[in-house]
């Protein structure tokens, strides 16, 4: 198996949150390979950029391997989800991408493998976790913002023109005197009726100190009221202000009527089941929208335009489909199978491993012994310039060595762990795929927002594995699952056994 690293660090660097350097998620990834027998064929990473951010060169890179044919690497080897993405629609959009070019995804400390049917289904549950505590940040942040602004203080960023910020942590504005009095000119001079205080004379006086995008920004800024304009709201600010409210108001009379809002861009066709569905004669079939005179129309066609042209109305048949897959629920038996299987694979995988840990772990307490050793050695006799240079390159060479074992140890410890979350993680995923019945219920209702697509996109793949059409316009639904009661175990690799397919077409 080949294998590409990728590491990121966030803008606010590898101590922030538990983030490790570059190299050391790196280092972790590569003991992983290392440890599965495996080859690393390239490394890529992005240092000090956020997984909001998808222009990130090397995930950009990433991408053009992924859809050309010069990658080389079968799977994607991460340190933790996260270093890919934070966003549920970005993540989403990054593993079906995985899916349709059969590469696969490796997160090193979470132990996941999202390259099977059952790996998807985690996946989702982990991007619907990983877009949770990105929201519930955004959220606890513009809270903490309103509560500033609310008490009358300036939440964020640059200050207005005309006033300047305290020391750090207050959050109160001052008045900058010599700013304050451009503001006051500036507002004199429009509410003026002589020739000379235009709006192009005001631009001309101060266009080397203030632009006129921040003139007329300024000319309707309630700040300058002592005022405080936030999320919609206005507050009383704590701050003083520098013009009085007639002099505002005799400004506001003069000021041009606002331009309507430019119209919004229209809302995209939210197609919940792209990449899952093939057409009879073995091609892929991808959305489509059609606009003729009386409205949009959604389809899946094939992607043969020349012989075959099969298509569906999206809407209807995304309804038979999420109707079909609300109803099917993994029963407490298979569920039980599932445990059963992941503990004996937990186990076996802790009998593997420890002879190796025990191994790494000596291996790591000699290095640091020997170059203690040396390290002693030169504080007592450091000898000649040469035995200098030779004792520091061993120890450089140790430290080095030492890097790696704490590394691999590192991995072999999380991979030992006896109350490893992965397989806690997996009772309570298999047990959440039949609340994603329930949410697949409420899909006829709100699945034309986009608001609700990325939930919904989740609970499909959750349930679904592709969808088969057939000669007769009838299509078949490959689950992610078994649900077919003649079937004693669950079966991850749902569309390779007979007993996992739903084999009634559905009309």
């Amino acid at each position: 198996m080949k294998y590409l690293i990728y590491a990121r660090v966030s803008p606010r660097g590898s101590g922030y949150e538990g983030e490790t350097s570059i190299n050391m998620q790196i280092q972790y990834c590569r003991e992983y390979v290392k440890s599965r027998g495996g080859e690393v064929v390239a490394e890529l990473s992005d240092e000090f950029m956020s997984g909001k951010d998808k222009n990130r060169p090397g995930f950009q890179e990433l991408i053009a391997q992924l859809h050309s044919s010069r990658a080389e690497w079968d799977t994607i080897c991460v340190y933790k989800l996260s270093r890919i993405t934070r966003s549920l629609r970005d993540g989403a959009e990054f593993f079906d991408n995985l899916y349709q070019h059969n590469k696969g995804f490796i997160s090193v400390t979470e132990n996941l493998d999202f390259s099977t049917p059952s790996g998807r289904a985690m996946l989702g549950m982990m991007q619907v976790f990983n877009q949770f505590e990105r929201e519930q940040s955004a959220e606890n942040t513009r809270n903490k913002m309103i509560s500033i602004a609310s008490a009358g203080g300036w939440p964020s960023g640059r200050p207005p023109f005309g006033y300047r910020r305290g020391e750090r942590k207050d959050n109160k504005l001052y008045v900058d005197p010599r700013k304050a009095e451009i503001i006051n000119d500036i507002f004199k001079m429009y509410a003026s009726e002589h020739p000379k205080d235009s709006a192009l004379n005001i631009y001309k006086k101060y266009k080397n100190i203030i632009s006129k995008n921040q003139i007329l920004a300024a000319l309707r800024n309630k700040i300058y009221l002592g005022l405080l304009p936030y999320a919609g709201k206005v507050y009383k600010g704590q701050h003083d202000a520098i013009i009085d409210k007639k002099l505002f108001d005799m400004v506001q009379r003069k000021l041009p009527n606002k331009k309507h809002a430019s119209r919004p861009k229209a809302q995209k066709y939210p197609y919940l089941l792209t990449g899952l569905v093939y057409c009879h004669c073995g091609r892929n079939m991808t959305p489509e929208t059609a606009s003729p005179k009386r409205g949009d129309y959604h389809y899946y066609r094939c992607t043969d335009n020349l012989e075959c042209k099969n298509r569906v109305r999206a809407e209807f048949f995304e309804d038979e489909v999420l109707d079909h897959a609300s109803k099917t629920k993994m029963s407490k038996k298979k569920i039980e199978a599932v445990l059963i299987e992941l503990e004996t694979m937990r186990q076996q995988a802790i009998k593997d491993n420890r002879p190796e840990l025990e191994r790494a772990q000596r291996a790591l307490v000699e290095a640091k012994a020997e170059r203690e050793r040396i390290f002693n050695l030169l504080l007592n006799d450091p000898g000649s310039e040469q035995i200098k240079k030779m004792a520091n390159e061993k120890i450089n060479a140790l430290s080095s060595e030492i890097d790696t074992l704490t590394a691999r140890v590192d991995v072999l410890k999380e991979q030992a762990k006896e109350d490893i979350d992965y397989f806690t993680y997996a009772k309570s995923l298999a047990e959440q795929i039949n609340y994603m019945g329930e949410v697949l219920k409420m899909a006829k209702r709100d699945k034309r927002t986009l608001a609700n697509a990325d939930r919904l996109r989740q609970a499909v793949l959750t349930k679904i594995n592709r969808i088969d059409f057939l000669p007769t316009g009838e299509y078949v639904i490959r689950p992610t699952y078994d649900v077919s009661s003649n079937c004693e175990s669950w079966h991850p690799q749902g569309d390779s056994n007979p007993c996992c397919r739903d084999e009634n077409p559905v009309s």
